[in-house]
């Protein structure tokens, strides 16, 4: 009996540890992408055009670290370049977003997500969280 107490209590415990892994694992991921495209801005080129889920962008793939692969086994990253032609309600001369996504079937890795990433432009919908860091 005791220890059948001490699992239902260690066993959600640790799949929230390893929940927390994966997210800051994610997060990591994010600052790699998010660098190596800044430093292409930086460098005059434009933002990498928007992509499917779990494709890099072309001009991205020479910037980011050898087999650096945004098919994950849990989850995919999803490059955003969303076109603002009218700009931003309320912000015309925002004419596009720049972020990156996350698809994930696992609600509570999601969930994570949104805590681990400082960035206060993210939001979800359904196994899509999606974090915006530039605006052009």
């Amino acid at each position: 009996m005791v220890v059948g107490v001490v699992t239902r209590i260690a066993v959600p415990q640790m799949q929230e540890v390893l929940t927390r892994a994966r997210a800051t694992e994610i997060r990591a991921s994010f600052g790699v992408v998010e660098e190596a495209a800044t430093r292409l801005s930086l460098e005059n080129q434009p933002w990498p055009a928007d992509a499917e889920a779990g494709v890099v962008p072309p001009e991205l793939r020479d910037a980011l670290p050898d087999g650096f692969s945004f098919d994950r086994q849990r989850y995919q990253l999803d490059w955003e370049n969303w076109a603002l032609p009218q700009g931003m309600p309320g912000n015309p001369s925002v004419r596009s977003l720049i972020g990156i996504s996350v698809t994930t079937s696992d609600r509570s890795l999601g969930l994570a997500l949104l805590d681990v990433i400082p960035l206060n432009a993210k939001f979800s919908l359904g196994e899509t969280y999606t974090f915006i860091f530039a605006t052009e």
